[in-house]
């Protein structure tokens, strides 16, 4: 995982060449990833900087350089599932954050889990999960 505090506006290119850049440390370093795609994991977020990682699921931890270890962690999530371009991904997002604020109690910081690789679905057909940790 890599984390750094960004403008939001540039959360799109953190992502894909955050994504790029670790995916191929990770991968010369040997890591198991669990899935070829990343995630996002926002810590803070306000309209003028985003606490944020970019990371890939792996099946143990690596040592390799510039990489950090994070843990996501176990338990219930409330999950959401945006369908489209990723410009309508916080829309999504304040779906499932409203319900969780109606229904349940946040455990911790919310992520987005790229279901489709941007290199092989068109951005109308991408999935990405809004993922939200809750008691």
């Amino acid at each position: 995982m890599q984390r750094q505090v960004i403008h939001p506006h540039d959360i799109g290119m953190t992502i894909g060449l955050g994504a790029q850049r670790l995916r191929e440390r990770l991968l010369a370093a040997g890591a198991d990833l669990v899935t070829g795609t990343p995630y996002a994991r926002y810590h803070s977020f306000t309209k003028d900087e985003t606490d944020m990682e970019v990371g890939f699921e792996v099946a143990a931890p690596v040592d390799a350089a510039g990489v950090q270890m994070s843990t996501l962690s176990a338990g219930r999530e409330a999950i959401l599932t945006h369908h489209g371009a990723y410009m309508g991904i916080p829309k999504t997002f304040a779906v499932l954050e409203a319900w969780v604020g109606d229904n349940a109690v946040s455990r911790g910081v919310p992520r987005e889990v790229y279901l489709s690789d941007r290199d092989e679905i068109p951005m109308a057909e991408r999935q990405t999960e809004i993922v939200w940790p809750i008691e």
